[in-house]
Formats: C-alpha cells, structure tokens, sequence
C-alpha cells in the first residue's frame, strides 16, 4: 500500500492532476470576502408611547416586555434605556446560539413581544424588533450635490432611488440600504387673509382635508353568493388632486377649492431627521451587501460598469462616487497569498537543491502547490469562505507544508545511497517515519483545534485561521507518506 503510487505512475499522474484541478477549481469558485460573517446575535426593540415621561416609561413598557424576555433562556443579556416617549432595550444572544438556530430564537422573541403588545397602555406603539446586522458592505457609492446652491434633495432622492433599483437588478445583489435620503412632505400653506373672508378658521379647514381622505364604504352590493363594499376612489396621490378638494364655507352648500384659499407644495420636512455629507457637501449614500456565497470582487467589477454608466446620465452640479470598494482589499489579500506562494516555492527549491539535489528538489516543491491545493478544495467542501482569516492561516502554514515531505523524501533518498531498492526504501522510510510524523501532525492539530473550536463571535472571526492550519498539516500528511515517497 506505501508503493502504490511508485508502482502505478499513471496512478501517481492521475492524483496529481486531480489535486491541482481541485485545488485551482476552489480558488476560482470560493466565495471571496474581506471579513469573516458573524451570527446575527443582537437586536433592539423599539416601542414607543408619545406624551409619556421616562419613569412612565419603564413602568408600564419597559419592565412589562423585560418580564417576557426573561422567559427566552438564549438571552444572554439585555439592556434597556426608557425616555421620554420612548423605550430602547437591546438584546444579546448566548455565544453558543448558532446561525441555524438564531431565526427560531428571534422567532421566539417575536412571538414574546407579541404577547406584551395588549398589555401596554393605550396610545403606546407595537413592539418593534430589528436584528443588528453584523456583515461589511460590499460598495458604498455617494450621490453628491456639488453646486453652491442649497441641494435639491427632491432630485438626489430620486436619483439615488434610482441607482438602488439598478443595483439590486444585479445578480448576487441581497440589498441596499440609503443613508441621507431626505424625507418630503406635502404643506398647505394658509392664506389667513382669504380664509377669514370665508368664515373658516384653521381647525375647520384641518378637519375638512382630513375627511376627504377617509376611507370610508359609499355602500353595500349584496348578492347571493358574495357582499361587496363599493368605495370612491378619493386617494389623494398628487398635488392637483389636493389643490382640487372642495372646501364648505356655507350652509347654502357654497364651497371652494383648497388651492384657491392656500398654496399647496411638497417640500423636505425641515430640521432633516438624518444628513449625510461628504467632505462636507450634501449628499445620499447607498451601502450595498452581497449574497454570502457571491464571490464580492467578480460583482464589484459589474457594480462599476453599471456605476460608471449611471455616472454619465448625471447632469450638471452632482457627482457619483466610490466612498468604499471591498474588493479592493479582497484582491490585495490574494495577491498576497500567491504572492506568499511563489516565494516559498522558490525559497524551498533553491534551498533544497543546495542541501539534497535537484531531484529531492523537484519532489519537494512540488508538495507545496499540492498542499495548497488540498487546503483550498478542503475548505470548498467545508464552505469555508476565502477572506483574511482562512488566507492568514494558509499564510501561516506555508512554512508546516513542507517539513514532512523533506523528512520523509531525505529518508528515502538515504535509503537508495545505502543500497537498498527503490521500493523497500520508500517502504521501510514510511514504516519508520509514520507514528512520528503523525505524532507531529496531531500534535501541532490539537495546538490550534482551540482557536477553532472558538465559541462566540470571537471564534466566527479568527476560528478559520486554526481551520487552515489543521487542514494544512494534515493535507501536508498524506502527501508526504504518499505522492512525495513515490
């Protein structure tokens, strides 16, 4: 069984080339990002309850949702901050809550929330849970007003809109998120002059452009089989449509136009409830994330062409650019490492071919490439993205791969010089060398099996540094007793 591969050399081809394939086919095809994701294992709930001071607050929402929280045994703490019409309480999950089984416990939490609802006082808002998203974007591009004027936000809403709707079109795209999106607001200014011409006062005029807006049943269609409602179609959707509500001022049933008697307009709801600027000009902001599985640098490179096209339609006084590119760090962590592999490759062979010969050379460099590639297809079938923790790891292991293979091809090599045949000496070198290298193998496997049997999120971001490692000796392992003795 030592010797198969050195009696079938078609063999020993075959698993060579199945190995690089493997190894080459996961770089191309893993996913790509710069950080590892964490588990999703904090949320905030929101609940409001206008007019109520803070002490109000606490008693009569806080302390009743903590009371249901209490229940969930997967909380590992929670905080909460009650305001002035207003409670914030923030929640943990335990560290050894995984990512299959978080959706079931905020779930839970969900359906706890739910529960409190009919407690709290009249007037106070639904519950509202939102889970803290621990993932990087992949791209942040800002829309940004570039004129002295004061910035039309009508406009930079729309085109940033826009551009979000061009890059969720595009595939791998799971979402994107606008920051200094201003919100607008419809204001019907008063003309107390004309208005007191007609007798109306401000509360009257309020209630009657609140009424023609209600969604109110004009009547019932009775049948046999069905009852159906009949509403007027009254949905205020545009300005003239406002601008054209007809306002009673007289018991003879005399009225006028809301837009003759105040001026209707859509404006931004000034002070802004966020702002976003850059180098201090006003501007939108769109953060995108990418589906996990997407390698982000391949989708980066369609996410610039459709930004640089979308870039052109802009016109005069706005200008789009590239505030952050995640890609940018992936690719200069790849280039390290084939960077890193080149140079160890080199430094191994001209080492080797001064101290052992040219052929125990060629044998020993080659197990570095097929080590690598063990590593990656490993990691392939593990689901273990390509980001600066796994490739630190490799990294780090570049200097492990090769330690075996030279121990065990200097043994064969003594073998053949002392005189024995080719194929005793392969065997009686495996025999040999097999529990202590093994020793050594598990032996550097159990000094970084902590690191990645980490719990928590600690152990989700530098776990997959001890990965790389273990699956490098132990990758380094079989090629030894097994391609490099042949």
């Amino acid at each position: 069984m030592t010797t198969l591969f050195y009696r079938n050399f078609r063999l020993l081809i075959l698993a060579i080339l199945v190995i690089l394939t493997w190894g080459i086919s996961a770089f191309f095809t893993l996913p790509r990002l710069e950080d590892p994701e964490l588990v999703s294992r904090i949320a905030v709930v929101t609940t409001f309850l206008p007019g109520a001071d803070a002490e109000r607050v606490e008693a009569l929402v806080t302390e009743k949702i903590e009371e249901e929280l209490s229940e969930i045994e997967e909380i590992k703490s929670y905080e909460s901050d009650s305001r002035a019409g207003s409670s914030i309480i923030t929640i943990e999950l335990l560290d050894s809550v995984e990512e299959a089984g978080a959706d079931a416990i905020w779930l839970r939490i969900r359906e706890r929330l739910n529960r409190a609802a009919p407690e709290l006082p009249v007037g106070a808002s639904p519950p509202r849970l939102e889970e803290v998203e621990i993932k990087a974007y992949a791209l942040i591009a800002a829309l940004i007003w570039e004129q002295d004027s004061e910035p039309n936000y009508a406009i930079i809403n729309r085109l940033s809109e826009l551009l979000k709707d061009e890059l969720l079109g595009l595939s791998g795209t799971e979402k994107v998120d606008i920051f200094g999106k201003q919100d607008e607001e419809i204001v019907v200014e008063i003309d107390q002059a004309q208005l007191a011409s007609i007798g109306l006062t401000p509360e009257q005029l309020s209630r009657q452009i609140q009424q023609s807006d209600a969604k109110v049943s004009a009547g019932l269609l009775r049948s046999q089989n069905n009852d159906l409602l009949l509403e007027i179609e009254s949905d205020l959707d545009s300005l003239e449509r406002i601008r054209s509500i007809p306002i009673n001022f007289s018991e003879q049933g005399q009225f006028a136009l809301l837009g003759d008697i105040a001026e209707v307009r859509k404006t931004i709801i000034k002070p802004p409830r966020e702002l976003t600027l850059i180098n201090g000009r006003p501007a939108a902001a769109l953060g995108v994330f990418v589906e996990s599985d997407y390698q982000i640098d391949l989708w980066a490179k369609t996410a610039e062409a459709e930004i640089n096209k979308f870039r052109k339609q802009l016109g005069e006084g706005l200008k789009l650019e590239m505030i952050f590119n995640q890609s940018n760090y992936i690719e200069n962590r790849l280039e390290s490492l084939i960077f890193n592999l080149f140079i160890s490759g080199f430094l191994v062979f001209a080492i080797t071919v001064f101290l052992m010969g040219w052929k125990s050379a060629i044998v020993v460099g080659l197990a570095l490439p097929l080590s690598t590639c063990m590593v990656l297809g490993s990691m392939g079938l593990l689901d273990i993205p390509l980001h600066q923790m796994s490739i630190t790891g490799i990294i780090v292991a570049l200097g492990l791969l090769i330690d075996t293979a030279i121990i065990v091809v200097d043994e064969v090599s003594q073998g053949v010089v002392s005189g024995l045949k080719s194929e005793v000496a392969i065997t009686k070198a495996i025999h040999h060398l097999f529990m202590p290298l093994m020793a050594s193998t598990l032996t550097t496997t159990l000094a970084f099996l902590p690191i990645a049997l980490m719990p928590g999120p600690s152990g989700e971001f530098v776990g997959s540094i001890g990965i790389s490692v273990i699956l490098a000796v132990l990758s380094s392992l079989l090629i030894s007793i097994t391609i490099s003795s042949a």
